[in-house]
């Protein structure tokens, strides 16, 4: 497995640490998954601790992957080439430009992209990539709430992995060795963000008790910060604490500062995501002082490990310095619970052999979507190449985009996981956008698009998928792996051919449906039973029997086959004319039109032993479900829309004008095409059937 971590910058701070501990960890622990050494690179804009990776042999790319600018979008084919070059397996994002730009150079790569969300971001726009990861780490449940309530992160896909600490570098000091230390620390850039003006200002006080005391300021003020920085020096001469207090600047180990402290204070004002420097004082022994503030509380359990104020309180803050400078035994009781708690939670072999699941996990789940959203008939054609995906994908999560109206026959399929949802008006483009802002969220893997129209073209690339596939039909160039379409394919074949993009291959190509649980929803006669279909959808009149054949045929079946029973099906706009035919009769027919549900459906059209129906998604179903089918085919090619099968047999009498797929005639009220089949042809098709 090969790791690519990217960062802005290799400089002092908690990411930055973190990127090197784990990189040296895989490098000294030499994990193996699936017969291979878990590897690491990096990529950052440079800094001061690139020297430590190079030192251990851990390779490192120098991009500009922190400037915010248009420019930065060419570093995207470089970045892909590193990908592709070094055969990344998972690109692990560490904040939001090096986010943006690696997440583009995935797509289409073998790469999976995964993030860490290190604060509590502001700018939704800006920030959103930061949860489009196939998984989101948090660094606290602080960070996790924020990533679900404003940025819409899934559950399932976040994971908290606190930050951690090398007990091997961070030694214990018991406090009775420190407590002569007149060193009070604070350790963090220098921003506002951070609240050391109120550190200061709680910092005379302080040298009223002991003027010997002093505050070291470890960090340093990126040029946008130098204005607060001189704010800082100012306070210091202000307050006449030049001798107290020290600016210390970048230091590299952090652990030697932590070494003679005698006590660690965090006087954020914002919420922070953890707090790095807390665990770390922890870890050797120095109590810690601070805010309020995110993070801090999850580790800091007030008066037993630490201490914890109010953020921008002064007062706070000098009334707890000076209770730990008063009482030793106070201060050496929380030391001892602070590294218990270090020792439970936050090793550095518990946190990144958490991180070493989350990318086992990353390669191991496969997630798919697939797009179907009509018609019914097209969504049962669909079945094999569910069936085919679940087959070649068997651990993958593969999920259905298809219309609300379908949900009820589709919803116990077997060959899929979950099923979503939209209404008929999808198209729109606010509803486009709303279902593609919806699926970036679920970070698929796949996106295959069976529908292969504009706006299922249109959300499978909103939706960002690592990969896409589908036909190189009317916008189809926005798919990232397209065939051309060629119309004369029939529907398993158009859809192998998709398939074959994923290296997938039908083992048959027959239709099929799953065996449903329970018994026959409505009570239908108890005798043998021949079934019709009176209509196709309301948008295809040409498509339909004349009502007149339908009733002398049912006179035919009556006269040829007294002991069976017909059972009348159509859809609700069939209702009327199923009322007119049942009429014509006194018994034998029962007309469900209008009466069973899309999930009673298949269950109704399993008891027949004929059914005779128009070229619509009954004929596909009734094929699935192995019962001899009889299909009525006039202005549409049967050789397109219907799959062989031996239990199928097509009536289709071809004009000049055939095939029209015009959806009414224009040469008559009722199409000739479909006149021309007589009742006595579809009887003489059902004697051989029955006979």
């Amino acid at each position: 497995m090969k790791i690519m971590q990217i960062l802005p910058k290799m400089n002092i701070g908690g990411i930055e640490r973190g990127v090197i501990d784990l990189a040296l960890f895989f490098k000294r622990k030499g994990i193996i998954h699936s017969e291979e050494k878990i590897e690491n690179i990096v990529v950052s804009g440079g800094g001061r601790l690139v020297h430590q990776l190079e030192s251990a042999g851990i390779k490192h790319y120098k991009l500009d992957v922190y400037k915010k600018s248009l420019t930065s979008l060419l570093l995207i084919p470089k970045l892909r080439k590193i990908i592709k070059e070094e055969k990344i397996d998972i690109v692990h994002a560490r904040s939001r430009v090096p986010g943006w730009l690696s997440f583009f150079a995935c797509r289409n790569t073998n790469a999976h992209f995964i993030t860490t969300a290190h604060g509590v971001y502001k700018n939704k726009i800006f920030s959103s990539v930061m949860g489009w990861g196939k998984y989101v780490i948090c660094p606290s449940k602080v960070v996790a709430r924020h990533m679900k309530n404003n940025f819409r992160v899934p559950d399932e896909k976040i994971i908290v992995i606190n930050r951690w600490v090398d007990l091997n570098k961070f030694k214990f000091t018991d406090y009775s060795e420190r407590k002569e230390s007149n060193n009070i620390v604070s350790i963090g850039r220098l921003s506002a963000s951070k609240g050391y003006e109120h550190l200061i200002k709680a910092f005379k006080k302080i040298v009223r008790y002991n003027p010997y005391m002093k505050l070291k300021i470890i960090g340093s003020a990126d040029k946008s910060k130098l204005k607060y920085f001189n704010y800082l020096k100012m306070l210091v001469r202000r307050y006449s604490l030049n001798y107290n207090v020290e600016f210390i600047g970048f230091k590299e180990d952090v652990e030697s500062v932590l070494e003679n402290a005698r006590i660690l204070v965090a006087p954020s004002v914002i919420e922070e995501s953890f707090g790095r420097v807390v665990v770390e004082a922890f870890a050797c022994g120095v109590p810690v002082v601070a805010t309020k503030v995110g993070g801090y509380e999850e580790i800091i359990e007030d008066g037993k490990n630490g201490r914890l104020v109010e953020p921008g309180n002064s007062e706070e803050i000098t009334e707890s310095i000076l209770k730990l400078l008063k009482n030793d035994n106070f201060a050496k009781e929380l030391t001892i619970e602070g590294r218990k708690k270090v020792e439970t939670m936050y090793t550095l072999d518990k946190c990144l052999g958490e991180t070493k699941d989350v990318y086992k996990l990353t390669l191991d789940t496969l997630k798919i979507l697939v797009i179907k959203l009509s018609s019914l008939g097209d969504i049962i054609l669909a079945i094999p190449a569910l069936k085919e995906l679940k087959n070649h994908f068997p651990q993958a999560h593969i999920s259905l985009l298809t219309l609300k109206k379908y949900h009820s026959i589709i919803f116990d399929c077997p060959y899929i996981d979950d099923i979503i949802t939209v209404e008929d008006n999808y198209k729109k483009i606010k509803n486009m956008f709303n279902i593609s802002k919806n699926f970036r969220s679920k970070s698929f893997d796949y996106v295959i698009d069976l529908q292969n129209n504009r706006a299922s073209h249109i959300i499978s690339f909103l939706s960002l998928p690592r990969c896409s596939f589908g036909y190189n039909l009317r916008w189809g160039n926005l798919l990232v792996n397209k065939i051309k379409y060629n119309p004369i394919d029939g529907p398993l074949d158009s859809q192998e051919k998709v398939l074959n993009l994923l290296g997938i291959k039908f083992k048959e190509k027959k239709l099929l449906f799953w065996e449903r649980k329970g018994g026959i929803p409505l009570s239908l006669p108890d005798a043998e039973l021949i079934g019709i279909n009176i209509s196709a959808s309301k948008k295809w009149h040409s498509k339909n029997w004349p009502y007149k054949n339908i009733v002398k045929l049912i006179d035919l079946i009556y006269k040829n086959f007294p002991a069976y029973k017909v059972i009348l099906l159509g859809d609700k706009d069939s209702i009327a004319n199923g009322d007119i035919i049942e009429k014509s009769f006194s018994t034998n027919v029962y007309n469900l039109c209008g009466k069973t549900t899309l999930r009673e459906l298949p269950q109704v059209i399993k008891e027949l032993t004929v059914f005779i129906t128009p070229d619509t998604a009954t004929l596909h179903l009734s094929c699935a479900l192995n019962i001899s089918t009889i299909a009525l085919f006039g202005p549409t090619d049967p050789s397109r829309h219907t799959v062989a099968c031996e239990n199928l047999y097509i009536l289709c009498k071809k004009l000049a004008c055939s095939f029209c797929y015009k959806s009414k005639c224009k040469l008559e009220e009722d199409s000739p095409c479909l006149v021309n089949i007589s009742p006595q042809q579809v009887l003489n098709k059902i004697k051989e059937i029955v006979l």
